[in-house]
């Protein structure tokens, strides 16, 4: 395993969701299988490298260890390590003082980040004065660990970046390779996971062309990271799989606990959390078991994130105080807002909306200071749960607002990098034939040259490889056309409901607000949500919840007209598009649809289970720049109605104060509908 993995893999944790994204259909691990997975290897046997200074031995046993050959895990047998090292090095020898220097800087606990941070640079500024540019490299990505630990994740940057062009300059491949891996973590963690992805695969490459096998495959867990975050989950488990079968191969225990962290983000990401539970345990005995001490953390505070999602406040609170409590310790404040998220969401849970108010506050003052959209995105929506809990609509919509504008930049960003990821993979097939082409070609050349007999036979050689490469590249082309297709198809469909999803919304609204404008047509937006949900949720479970929407959009499609447009664009959150619609349609349509959702009978999922919901409507304007500004004003119309009762329809007018307002007694549709006229 090579040396800064074992750092690098703490970033990954860091910057791994727990969050529920995207969710995506047909997949399905066998958790339980990789949870009875176990490592115990046996302790690495030191004693046959001597006790006397001795260069040679001390090149092979740093080798063999930074190979992966001979696994050092734990604390205390990577303390024996360096103790062996310490006496295998020959006196006055600064060289390999230092390379054990850098050896302690990627596997020894050197205490808090300060510590190891002061340690990082001390090395650099000894490593310079020698010339040594091999710990120059060692040294710059140890100092961007500590950097990172100190909770400074963007500011590491420039030292990966200099790093990386030092190993460039020196053409040592493991360095190079190393170098790679950990800028693909970085930019990872900034979310550029298609970039992320060429430096991972590159380091593959430089590993693979150097014959250092295990390293490439230990960088398995890095590309399956990248993959999960992009939300392509079949990629993602085809690697993880690997990676979790080297682990266990290697018998490394600290490589299987990140490759189960791993897969229970997986799990997490398609809602799967009693799953992501059984594999969460796992990965804190394997770490629990030895000396982990960081993993055993971050496996908490993973633990914590899935039994919020499941409702086990009480078993959140005591996941999140273990992973508080071990963060603490080791002087780790790179997970703070997470934290403080967490606690806040807990509280939120248990009824204590106030003080959940509190650690939000916290959370995003850490967040401002390093800056994450995709966490930031799931505090807005948690933080405007508890303003709508304590009657604040107004701070609730503010919040819901850049909820939804995160989101809509989420997508944007995950769908550039699938975009720029194929991209990529069709230029390297297209530089990898024209590469091939090149060497055919100088082959055949040499050939003509030393055998002249023999040209025609080299030139008809030549045409069929060049055929062949040809249509491998046809090969991989309609290969990625089809990945292209299918990733279109999932992105315009919500997972749970069938309708629409925000993307497909989206690009319905732009076609529709063009073709009013074009053709004078009036456009009508309704916004929808259902009262009272989180209720619903905390009463009956969120699978019953997920029953209940599901129910709600059938209910709903089927009032609608043909071409009427039912979109899912939050949890409870739904947006219809009424194309060539006046608003006095629109508002019998808005009350067909609440009545609809009203005479739901629910009690197959729970007794004396019902639901209504709350609806805003309004219309384009020629001034409006877009549907983002109609929907923010049936959003605003909507919070009326919540105002007003609940299972109303509420629809803008000129005058702000001038609200109608539908009834839930069904006798005053025809007054609402004859207002409207």
């Amino acid at each position: 395993m090579d040396p800064s993995l074992r750092r690098i893999r703490g970033d990954v944790l860091r910057a791994l969701g727990f969050t529920v994204l995207l969710a995506c259909s047909g997949w399905c691990v066998a958790a339980d299988a990789l949870a009875q997975t176990g490592v115990s290897p046996p302790p690495p046997d030191l004693t046959r490298f001597g006790s006397t200074p001795d260069a040679g031995q001390f090149d092979r046993l740093i080798e063999q260890i930074e190979r992966g050959d001979l696994i050092v895990s734990s604390p205390q047998q990577i303390r024996d390590a360096v103790k062996v090292l310490d006496g295998l090095r020959p006196v006055h020898d600064a060289k390999r003082e230092l390379r054990l220097r850098g050896f302690r800087c990627d596997y020894d606990d050197l205490g808090q980040p300060a510590s190891g941070l002061a340690f990082a640079r001390a090395g650099m500024a000894d490593a310079q004065r020698l010339g040594d540019i091999g710990s120059q490299v060692r040294f710059g990505l140890c100092e961007a660990n500590y950097i990172d630990g100190s909770g400074q994740t963007s500011q590491s940057a420039a030292s990966v970046a200099t790093a990386l062009a030092l190993a460039r300059k020196h053409g040592d491949p493991r360095l190079l390779a190393q170098a790679l891996i950990h800028r693909g973590s970085l930019r990872s963690l900034l979310g550029e996971q298609a970039a992320a992805l060429t430096d991972f695969l590159e380091a593959q490459r430089v590993y693979n062309a150097a014959g250092l096998r295990n390293e490439a495959e230990a960088g398995l867990g890095d590309i399956a990271a990248a993959y999960r975050r992009m939300g392509d989950h079949d990629k993602a488990l085809e690697y993880l799989r690997q990676g979790v079968a080297f682990a266990e191969r290697q018998g490394d225990p600290g490589l299987l606990s990140v490759a189960l962290l791993q897969t229970a983000f997986l799990h997490e990401d398609l809602g799967r959390h009693d799953e992501a539970l059984a594999v969460q345990r796992r990965a804190i005995q394997v770490a629990a078991g030895h000396g982990l001490e960081y993993d055993v953390a971050a496996a908490h505070l993973a633990m914590a994130s899935s039994l919020v999602k499941k409702g086990d406040f009480s078993g959140a609170e005591t996941a999140l105080a273990t992973a508080r409590i071990g963060f603490e310790r080791l002087g780790d404040k790179s997970n703070e807002a997470m934290l403080q998220l967490l606690e806040g969401m807990v509280l939120a849970g248990r009824g204590d909306d106030v003080l959940a108010l509190e650690h939000y506050d916290r959370a995003t003052r850490e967040f401002d200071a390093d800056p994450n959209l995709r966490y930031q995105v799931d505090l807005y929506a948690a933080r405007a749960l508890s303003h709508e809990a304590l009657g604040d609509y107004r701070a609730a919509m503010d919040d819901l607002k850049l909820e939804r504008t995160g989101r809509r930049k989420l997508n944007d960003d995950a769908r550039t990098q699938q975009s720029l990821l194929l991209q990529y993979q069709f230029d390297t097939a297209r530089r990898d034939l024209e590469n091939a082409q090149l060497q055919a070609g100088q082959r055949s050349q040499k050939q003509r040259l030393k055998v002249v007999e023999r040209a025609n036979r080299w030139q008809v050689a030549a045409l069929i490889s060049s055929g062949l490469l040809l249509l491998l590249l046809g090969v991989l082309f309609l290969r990625q056309l089809r990945s292209m297709r299918r990733i279109n198809r999932l992105a315009l469909t919500d997972a749970l409901t069938g309708v629409a999803n925000r993307r497909h919304v989206e690009v319905a609204a732009e076609q529709a607000v063009e073709r009013s404008r074009t053709t004078g047509e009036p456009l009508a937006v309704l916004t929808f949500d259902l009262d009272s949900f989180k209720r619903i949720n905390d009463g009956h479970g969120h699978a019953s919840g997920d029953q209940v929407l599901v129910r709600v959009a059938r209910a709903c499609e089927a009032v609608l007209r043909q071409n009427d447009l039912l979109g899912r664009v939050g949890g409870e959150e739904f947006v219809v598009l009424l194309p060539n619609t006046p608003s006095d349609a629109a508002l019998l349509v808005a009350e067909r649809l609440r009545d609809s959702v009203h005479r739901l009978d629910l009690g197959d999922i729970a007794e004396d289970l019902d639901v209504t919901i709350s609806l805003g409507l309004a219309m384009l304007r020629p001034q409006d720049d877009g549907l983002h500004d109609v929907i923010d004003r049936a959003d605003a119309a909507l919070y009326r109605a919540k105002d007003a009762g609940r299972n109303r329809v509420a629809i803008e007018l000129d005058d702000p104060l001038a609200i109608r307002l539908t009834s839930v007694d069904a006798r005053h549709t025809a007054a609402v509908a004859s207002a409207a006229q």
